[in-house]
């Protein structure tokens, strides 16, 4: 749980600081920055610490099936971010606990209690209400929060990802595990660095570049101690308990950006955020 909850802030951290990032220098930017600080970090930690690769040899294809969802989902989740209010955008992301500890249940087999089976339930109630204004709703007017399309694809994505790497910290031990997540990462990124050469080309040495950075250390905060928790404990617990991250997402874009919401968009985070909490605690 301890493990789950420091992740949780390294990626509530690091939504703030993407949001920032991503309308500085634009998305792909911000993501393509702090995923290869994150490879490089995981190299110096492999080659510091002497660990073995071998482990990796019978997990290819699970680091590969990693790397492709985690490229994908960090993308998409980046591209809600400079769309979509972050007060919106990221509980909408924290989503992804539900599918990942859905996947944990029935390939490896782990029990979660009622509990937090029905904190679950309740977080999927409070993404339907975060994805809707219904005072529009009731006029008739179907609205649709700015970046919402992609923040679901991202959540789902997210917890495939969040799922494999977990597994492979499982199997493999964190510190080979995250390695090979990263660099497989960084390769299904290079695409779109050939794609969007031409943004990526005008980026410079700056704030925007700065707070990508920043952003990308606070993810490295996130996937360390959620590897490490992962070869620890139960998969599903530290999915759950690391999903708590809107906490720290919302209460800073709401004092920096001066985002508001309407009231059922209010109930629905906190609905969201205790759901995943009950998922924790369960």
């Amino acid at each position: 749980m301890v493990f789950g909850l420091l992740a949780a802030l390294g990626w509530g951290l690091a939504d703030f600081f993407g949001a920032l990032a991503g309308r500085r220098i634009g998305s792909i930017s911000a993501v393509v920055a702090g995923q290869l600080l994150s490879a490089v970090f995981m190299t110096a930690v492999l080659v510091a610490t002497g660990e073995s690769l071998e482990p990796l040899r019978s997990d290819v294809w699970l680091v590969v099936l990693n790397g492709a969802f985690a490229a994908f989902a960090y993308t998409t989740h980046y591209k809600a971010l400079e769309l979509g209010p972050v007060a919106v955008v990221s509980p909408i992301g924290a989503g992804y606990a539900v599918v990942g500890v859905a996947l944990a249940m029935v390939v490896l087999g782990e029990r979660p209690s009622g509990l937090a089976l029905a904190g679950a339930g309740i977080a999927v109630v409070g993404v339907t209400l975060v994805s809707t204004d219904l005072r529009k709703l009731r006029h008739g007017i179907k609205n649709h929060v700015p970046g919402l399309p992609w923040a679901v694809a991202a959540a789902i994505s997210f917890g495939v990802a969040g799922f494999l790497l977990g597994w492979i910290s499982d199997r493999a031990g964190w510190i080979v595990g995250l390695w090979g997540s990263r660099v497989a990462q960084v390769a299904f990124l290079l695409p779109l660095v050939v794609v969007f050469r031409r943004e990526l080309s005008r980026v410079r040495l700056g704030v925007g570049l700065g707070i990508a950075l920043l952003a990308g250390a606070a993810d490295i905060l996130g996937v360390v101690t959620f590897s490490a928790g992962s070869e620890r404990g139960l998969n599903s617990i530290v999915l759950a308990a690391s999903a708590v991250f809107p906490l720290i997402a919302i209460t800073l874009s709401v004092i920096v950006f001066k985002e508001r919401m309407v009231t059922n968009q209010v109930v629905g985070v906190v609905l969201v955020i205790g759901g995943l909490l009950l998922l924790g605690f369960g």
